[in-house]
């Protein structure tokens, strides 16, 4: 496989359309510089059949084994190719798109792929490859993108608030990032061993949170159960938000590409889409309170024993309401600097 013309682009964006106007025959790429102005080393490529390409060079003595096909809508691997501007055979990822219908998409993958290869950090172009794609394994693979309601971004904000603020203070982003278990279907939304840690987020103005069942503040077996409750304003003038939110965290673990990898993975599960940030942005969030409670013995809620002779015939579930302010003598924290200490010692070997 050769590459034609390296000729940069004009505009902000790929320029397919030039590529388009001349394309190669059989087995050739027609190529160029991805972005005008930008990282020479990712480029655009069509092939005899009008498939779009992208492609990043691997610079000599770096690794270059990937193959993976991330659904039938896109593939990747490493390939070589001599380019016509240095006569040499090097070795590039190619990104192929293999559905038309994912073009617009693969326009801001390849603007991601520059970024990423602009501030690489260190990070071989192989892993920096692996990290823009993970991001995108969600649109790739057919999942529905519906978007999430009011309360479910409410909820995703407050177990992202938690990680970012609390956790990542306390145990580093990467080692954070490994406790986020509740997008994986674990039972507590962030676990350690012998820890859960339930984070609830409320926006209502008698702070009230909603508990789900009479398992979800049920310790652990052996071991402890923390709360989390945050109180948050819906309110034009705020600051936060559930995509600021994210790309903290993602600024937070650009360093690691397989840490960050997993996260982007926990974060697609839980239903978070990029296209739909614009959106996501509108809700505007400000922090009204926020405390860390140890759940043992008489705090204020219901659990299985509760219930002499368990549920009646006939109900399935129970849903109540928690006020936090009445569980102030099980706070243990009520900041991140304070909860510093608590998680570390949880997080020991």
């Amino acid at each position: 496989m050769a590459s034609g013309d390296l000729t940069s682009g004009t505009s902000k964006g790929p320029r397919w359309d030039l590529l388009e106007a001349e394309p190669p025959t059989k087995e050739r790429l027609e190529v160029r510089t991805a972005l005008s102005g930008r990282h020479p080393d990712v480029l655009i490529g069509i092939d005899a059949a009008l498939r779009r390409h992208a492609l990043v060079r691997i610079p000599a003595g770096e690794e270059d084994a990937l193959t993976e096909r991330i659904s039938r809508g896109i593939g990747v691997q490493t390939v070589k190719m001599v380019p016509q501007d240095t006569g040499i055979e090097e070795s590039f990822i190619e990104i192929a798109c293999l559905d038309p219908q994912g073009h617009g998409a693969f326009d801001i993958v390849i603007g991601e792929l520059v970024d990423a290869v602009e501030r690489s950090g260190g990070l071989t172009r192989v892993k920096l490859v692996q990290g823009v794609l993970a991001k995108w394994r969600r649109f790739w693979s057919g999942v529905p993108t519906n978007a999430l309601g009011v309360e479910q971004q409410i909820g995703l904000f407050g177990e992202l608030y938690f990680l970012s603020r609390w956790m990542c203070a306390a145990l580093g982003p990467s080692k954070a990032v490994s406790t986020w278990r509740g997008p994986a279907g674990a039972r507590n939304d962030f676990e350690l061993q012998g820890l859960g840690i339930e984070a609830k987020t409320t926006k209502r103005v008698d702070a009230a949170h909603v508990i789900h069942g009479l398992d979800q503040l049920l310790e652990p077996d052996g071991g402890v159960l923390l709360l989390f409750g945050l109180c948050v304003r819906d309110e034009a003038s705020a600051t936060e938000s559930l995509p600021r939110l994210v790309a903290e965290l993602r600024a937070k673990l650009s360093n690691d590409a397989d840490v960050l990898s997993a996260f982007e993975t926990l974060l697609y599960s839980a239903g978070y889409y990029d296209r739909l940030e614009v959106e996501y942005s509108k809700l505007m969030l400000r922090v009204r309170s926020e405390a860390l409670y140890r759940v043992y013995d008489g705090f204020p809620r219901l659990v299985p024993t509760s219930i002499a002779g368990g549920l009646p015939p006939g109900v399935d579930a129970v849903t109540y309401e928690l006020r936090l302010d009445a569980a102030a003598g099980w706070m243990v924290a009520s900041s991140p600097g304070a909860a510093v200490k608590l998680l570390q010692d949880f997080s020991a070997p």
